[in-house]
């Protein structure tokens, strides 16, 4: 019989936090990562396979399993876009203020 896993024994074995498990298994669903999918016990209970999340660990090429998320991947980009045009609009209104910061 395998050994069976709960979120928590997940989580813990990651050195993640269990909802961050719960996020993987959600963008797993969806296609967007190859976190293994959990088996469905009696009482609607998740269970992971032990050897299904230590073949997982040896297929990432990082030491800690953080698979990239879908919301990481689009941030870095459109929050790069952002704080440029953030500080582009402050140099911009410093510039208009003749180089000179705002009194309170």
């Amino acid at each position: 019989m395998q050994q069976v896993l709960l979120i928590d024994g997940v989580a813990e074995m990651l050195e993640v936090s269990p909802s961050t498990i719960s996020r993987w298994t959600g963008e797993s669903r969806k296609g967007f990562n190859t976190f293994p999918l959990p088996i469905s016990v009696k009482g609607g209970k998740r269970r992971w396979l032990l050897s299904d999340i230590e073949q997982y660990l040896e297929s990432q090429s990082t030491a800690k399993a953080v698979p990239p998320t879908v919301r990481q991947k689009r941030r870095s980009a459109k929050a790069f876009q952002e704080r440029q045009a953030a500080t582009d609009r402050a140099l911009e209104r410093y510039r208009q203020k003749g180089g000179k910061t705002a009194k309170k």
